[in-house]
Formats: structure tokens, C-alpha cells, sequence
């Protein structure tokens, strides 16, 4: 039986692809998300070792996306606490995570014509 204080089983808000409809991203309470690729038939864990926050599905590549994470005091054992956001991509529709940067305010995908 689930603690009542927990909200994993929450979610607040749906991103669908918007290159392909049946990609779909949920964002749960406290950072915990799941991802499906087939409309919500089946979900796994969106997991990037961080509680993603927001997510951004790249506007062409399907299997791109940015990800940003709010840091926690729990991060900082031996120094003091900073809470900012950090930026992360996938290639792979989260399978793995790459760090961008830190100290982000918001962020969005860059479009060239020439690319």
C-alpha cells in the first residue's frame, strides 16, 4: 500500500510529440515521469537520475528533447545549499541523459533555415 504523503501516482500535465501523436510524455508530481511511445498503452520511467521538471520535445527529430531539473539542498553534503535549474538533452527519447549547463532560466530549441 502507497504512504498518502506520497504524490509519485500524480500527474500534471501530458506533452505530445509534435512529430509523432502516439509519443507522449507525462509529468508526474515531485519530478517522477513517464514516457510512452504508443499512446499511453504502455509507460516506462522517464528517468535521468534527476526529477525532471520540464520537458521540451525537439520540433523535428523525434527522438530529441530537452529536460531541465530544479537542484535540491540534499545535492550540497559539503557546501551550502544552491537551488537553480539544470539543463539536460536526449538523443534517444530519454533513455540516456546528457547535462547542457546550469543556472538556466528557460530554454527552447534553436531553428536555423539553413539547417
Amino acid at each position: 500500500m502507497a504512504d498518502e504523503d506520497q504524490e509519485i501516482g500524480l500527474v500534471h500535465r501530458m506533452i505530445q510529440s509534435p512529430n509523432d501523436d502516439s509519443l507522449v510524455v507525462f509529468i508526474g508530481s515531485n519530478g517522477i515521469n513517464w514516457i510512452s511511445e504508443d499512446c499511453g498503452a504502455n509507460i516506462r520511467a522517464l528517468n535521468s537520475g534527476k526529477r525532471i521538471q520540464e520537458f521540451l520535445f525537439h520540433p523535428t527529430q523525434r527522438s530529441w528533447a530537452l529536460a531541465a531539473s530544479w537542484t535540491t539542498c540534499a545535492e550540497f553534503m559539503d557546501e551550502p545549499c544552491r537551488i537553480y535549474k539544470e539543463l539536460y538533452y536526449t538523443k534517444d527519447v530519454g533513455e540516456n541523459w546528457n547535462y547542457m549547463t546550469n543556472y538556466v532560466f528557460d530554454f527552447e530549441w534553436g531553428q536555423s533555415k539553413m539547417a
